[in-house]
């Protein structure tokens, strides 16, 4: 099984919005933990870019060209870059060209279930995204990891997702770390979600240790949590 890592900037009420983030500093810290894959929720992969027409989603188009990293983030591309895994049963990502347009991953694997429609597993064909089935009605979180593991030599992993996906791994303990980076304000909005939202807290994750911790000069706090053997 690999060893995962959760990563969330939040405020200091633990919220993941409704307040002034710093996303150039939060993904450059994140690349300082080795990591060969990411997994990432399928709402924040839609954040790529706009969804394809159905013409577009019907077709087998070129691979787009991979775009040049902002200003200040080419030395992150210096050493092998991880795999991207996105959970998606429904179906719900259509914007695969501008995820292969990123310059962060050698390759994407979605991973799907039983339910997901064929159509889907179809239009992620011709857009040749490689992907696991696993899982009936949801993805097997717990199974995908393993064959993730096994088929792609993955032995460290680290999330970029918000409270769904990040609860669902606590909720399966399949959670062997949690980073947060802490900004120095206060949520403005009161329906923002928090980093993990659970009913019952599993035993492994009640009492957690210390093991990284650094001030920055803004007032950020980043904080690396171990949990205890699953």
């Amino acid at each position: 099984m690999p060893y995962l890592s959760t990563y969330n900037e939040l405020s200091v009420d633990g919220r993941l919005g409704g307040f002034p983030g710093d996303p150039a500093d939060f993904y450059q810290r994140a690349f300082r933990w080795p990591t060969d894959a990411i997994l990432m929720g399928s709402v924040t992969a839609l954040n790529f870019g706009p969804g394809e027409s159905p013409h577009e989603q019907s077709i087998v188009l070129r691979p787009p060209a991979v775009q040049a990293p902002p200003a200040g983030f080419e030395r992150l591309l210096t050493g092998e870059r991880p795999l991207l895994l996105v959970p998606d049963s429904t179906g719900r990502v259509r914007n695969w060209r501008h995820t292969q347009a990123q310059p962060w991953y050698r390759s994407i694997v979605a991973l799907i279930a039983e339910s997901t429609p064929e159509e889907y597993v179809d239009y992620l064909g011709r857009r040749g995204t490689a992907w696991l089935r696993v899982g009936r009605d949801r993805v097997d979180l717990d199974a995908a990891l393993v064959r993730v593991g096994a088929e792609f030599g993955v032995h460290r992993i680290r999330t970029d997702a918000g409270a769904g996906l990040n609860t669902a791994l606590l909720r399966s303990g399949l959670v062997d770390e949690i980073i947060v980076l802490v900004r120095p304000a206060l949520s403005t909005d009161a329906g923002a979600r928090r980093l993990f939202e659970l009913e019952t807290v599993p035993e492994r994750y009640r009492s957690l240790r210390l093991v990284e911790s650094e001030a920055a000069g803004d007032g950020s706090v980043l904080l690396r949590y171990r949990a205890s053997a699953g």
